[in-house]
């Protein structure tokens, strides 16, 4: 069975990279991972903090995990630097697939995406850049 790891920021821009792998994928030839990595929590001191940071994310998972009701789907939730916390996972995880969408950044991130140019550059397995439209 092939590993997918779909790292999602919750924006509708990231939603496409799920379409992407529903039409792309049969329910029976892969597990997904829906992953969202927090950035805003390096600075966290307490364990409360992390906790309620993390519950606020569990709609966006289920959410997005619904939208592959009919594929094997588990969520994850990571803190610290995503383009790290994405090859981390996928490399402790035997990730097969990262499906990622381009940000809409400006400047080089506006061709890309700084977080996905990180995975792009030191990810040791396939990388799948879902175009926005």
């Amino acid at each position: 069975m092939r590993k997918i790891l779909l790292p999602i920021d919750g924006s509708e821009r990231s939603m496409k990279a799920i379409e992407w792998v529903e039409t792309q994928f049969s329910p029976n030839d892969v597990d997904i991972t829906i992953l969202i990595v927090r950035e805003d929590l390096n600075d966290m001191r307490s364990m409360d903090e992390y906790e309620q940071a993390k519950l606020e994310s569990q709609p966006i998972l289920q959410k997005n995990a619904t939208l592959l009701n009919n594929f094997i789907v588990d969520t994850q939730f990571r803190f610290g630097r995503a383009g790290e916390e994405i090859l981390t996972f996928a490399n402790q995880n035997n990730i097969d697939t990262i499906v990622m969408t381009k940000s809409t950044k400006s400047g080089w991130s506006r061709f890309i995406g700084s977080v996905t140019t990180h995975v792009v550059k030191y990810a040791n397995c396939v990388i799948v850049i879902v175009p926005e439209r």
